[in-house]
């Protein structure tokens, strides 16, 4: 690999002057403590040769396109930050930057939270799967979309031909997508051989080198590479007609109009999905075939995501390239995840992972397509059981990963669930550290253009090679999942009964949908301990699905969440014949509201509203004029509750919006 960088320039809203800094020193660790009065941001003592600030800065929403200006400025001697804004059920984005005058030294980023809530749900995904699986895969994959279900994906499945070209897969992927009348996509898995799309004119004749910096000459693999993001950009503008390179070393990077190869080395624009791909063809070193690996992985697969394998929690950082900015991808991201002592860069990746169980590790050095020196080869993936479910590597070729017994690739085949070229360019998942999945990181890594520093690294940055090998809905931490639950309607109230699930968590959360009204609440305030559950605050008649999910205040070096696990659902006819609602003849109006809501009914006392969680929050009812004051409420879904003229209690759920 070049040891020159090609820097590029790179405008910051700070309006600092960037110079290139080895890994560990251009990194400012951060970790996040979470209080009843906020978050406490730490770091370590920066080194008495610096005589700067630093600048805190914070985005409270993923929406929020710039950092702004800082929130606090402090002196170079400073080791923490507090947050008093941070209340409770909430996560913030912090940068942190450590400046001599107007050059930026390092930058630190963390997605921090305060027990921020559950997420019930997660979005749509579609698996886009190879048709040499459809047989001999199809338990596999249905057990794969059943755990998919149950953490709240919303799947659907899509067979194509690995003979088929690229553009036609995309075509019958776009309209797959279109057709789907639920919740967006979001996701993509791409599980095997499907066509990989090639798209670039990396060339040392341009401004975009190839990303490890082999250009024209001995070895070089200049042209076009392998672009899943492709699949993932379903606006792009995408062609194929303007790159005329046939200067790499093999045919498959030669790009010419009309091939089927496109010309963006860049993403034409952001990519829309979250892109992962398990594809183990063309793994011959292992000795078996690319549906044997499959099969296993995907049983490693339903171990972890499922609660039953076990790992240490701690990284390990491997680093040959102590000139370069390389492993700064891994100081970054695993400040994040662990404490700082819990972050190991004194040992030799393939001697320490043989015995040694670490959740996440990073190995960079000069590379071959299947080797990275001071790290191993292929070979030692098949040799022995790295111990480590998710590793970022960097060096240079594996990035290119469409050939045989590619380094890369390799961990999937034995021990790891996930893989990625870590630093040409930089990525971003430190959202890990908040139970974010490992998709969500991807597609901001993907996207990122001068939000995130992306360490400069051959103008690499946004650049269509990025890829993740691995399924894209995997967490750093996942519980056990609940596995059936029964609902049934008795005496105005429902009975719920669940499995046991087996393993660490704190107890099962129960919610309850209005399948009509499509409103979700949690139906108690409190976890419950025991597999059983009687709901009798359920007071309106009709459909509904029920959900019972293992839950667990978890608690990292970002903070503080609530982690869920996979649900169980059951759908009840539920009949209450005495406080029904749908007999009162009680109206709340306008409902949604952005602040006054009108009843229409004498004799209606004690009204009390409560949040999804059950909690109850104080309002101003006007009972002569009948009208009820929530301009204070935040956005969301509430449940107001009255007691009537018969000193029953009624039931209906209200919509705040926004003025």
């Amino acid at each position: 690999m070049k040891s020159k960088l090609l820097l590029v320039s790179l405008i910051l809203l700070a309006s600092f002057n960037l110079f290139s800094q080895v890994a560990k020193t251009q990194v400012l660790m951060i970790n996040a403590t979470a209080a009843s009065d906020g978050i406490t941001l730490t770091w370590p003592q920066m080194p008495g040769t610096f005589t700067g600030q630093i600048l805190i800065y914070k985005r409270d929403s993923f929406k929020q396109t710039d950092w702004g200006n800082a929130i606090a400025t402090l002196g170079s001697t400073a080791t923490n930050y507090k947050d008093i804004s941070a209340t409770k059920g909430k996560a913030i984005e912090y940068r942190v930057v450590t400046a001599n005058g107007s050059n930026a030294v390092s930058f630190g980023y963390i997605y921090a939270g305060n027990e921020l809530k559950e997420n019930l749900f997660k979005g749509g995904i579609v698996l886009l799967i190879d048709s040499n699986f459809m047989l001999p895969l199809a338990s596999e994959i249905n057990r794969l979309e059943n755990d998919l279900y149950k953490e709240g994906w919303i799947v659907s499945k899509l067979y194509v031909s690995r003979n088929s070209k690229p553009s036609s897969v995309k075509a019958r992927l776009k309209t797959h997508i279109t057709s789907r009348s639920k919740k967006p996509v979001t996701t993509l898995l791409i599980l095997g051989h499907v066509p990989v799309p090639y798209s670039g004119g990396f060339t040392g004749n341009s401004q975009t080198p190839p990303p490890d910096g082999h250009v024209e000459g001995s070895g070089n693999h200049t042209g076009a590479w392998p672009a899943d993001g492709y699949y993932g950009n379903l606006l792009g503008g995408w062609t194929d007609e303007d790159v005329n390179l046939v200067t790499g070393a093999q045919s498959r990077h030669h790009n010419i109009p009309g091939d089927g190869k496109f010309d963006q080395s860049k993403f034409p624009d952001p990519v829309n999905l979250e892109v992962g791909r398990i594809d183990l063809f063309n793994m011959s070193s292992f000795g078996k075939t690319d549906t044997v690996l499959t099969r296993n992985y995907l049983n490693r697969n339903h171990l972890w995501r499922t609660g039953q394998t076990k790992t240490i929690e701690r990284a390990l950082i491997d680093n040959n390239f102590t000139g370069l900015n390389l492993a700064s991808t891994g100081y970054h991201n695993f400040s994040a995840f662990f404490s700082f002592d819990s972050i190991y860069d004194n040992k030799d990746y393939i001697t320490t992972l043989k015995s040694n169980s670490y959740l996440w590790s990073y190995g960079c050095g000069a590379g071959g397509y299947t080797s990275c020196s001071g790290i191993g080869n292929t070979g030692s993936f098949v040799a022995d059981s790295i111990q480590s479910i998710y590793t970022i590597l960097a060096g240079s070729f594996f990035g290119d990963w469409d050939i045989a017994n590619n380094f890369l690739k390799a961990p999937l085949c034995k021990g790891s669930l996930a893989s990625f070229w870590g630093g040409i360019p930089k990525w971003y998942i430190h959202t890990m550290g908040l139970g974010k999945h490992i998709g969500f990181g991807t597609l901001t890594s993907m996207n990122n253009i001068n939000f995130y520093f992306d360490g400069q690294f051959n103008g690499s940055g946004n650049s269509v090679h990025m890829a993740l090998m691995g399924d894209p809905t995997l967490c750093n931490r996942h519980l056990p999942h609940v596995k059936t639950l029964t609902a049934t309607s008795n005496n105005n109230k429902v009975n719920l009964r669940w499995t046991k699930a087996n393993g660490d968590f704190d107890g099962y959360a129960i919610y309850r949908l209005d399948t009509i009204s499509n409103i979700l609440i949690k139906a108690t305030n409190y976890l419950i301990q025991d597999t059983f559950y009687i709901d009798s605050a359920n007071y309106i008649s009709g459909p509904y699905r029920y959900y019972v999910s293992t839950i667990k205040k978890e608690t990292t070096a970002s903070g503080i969440y609530y982690n869920t696990g996979g649900t169980a659902n059951a759908l009840v006819n539920h009949v209450n014949s005495v406080n029904d609602i749908s007999k009162k003849k009680i109206a709340i109006y306008p409902n949604p509201s952005s602040g006054i809501l009108n009843f229409n009914q004498d004799g209606l006392k004690q009204f009390r509203l409560f949040d999804r969680a059950g909690r109850e929050i104080n309002i101003y009812t006007d009972y002569q004029n009948k009208t009820i004051d929530i301009n204070h409420l935040p956005n969301g879904i509430y449940i107001l509750r009255a007691v009537d003229e018969n000193n029953l209690e009624i039931s209906v759920p209200i919509i705040k919006l926004a003025e």
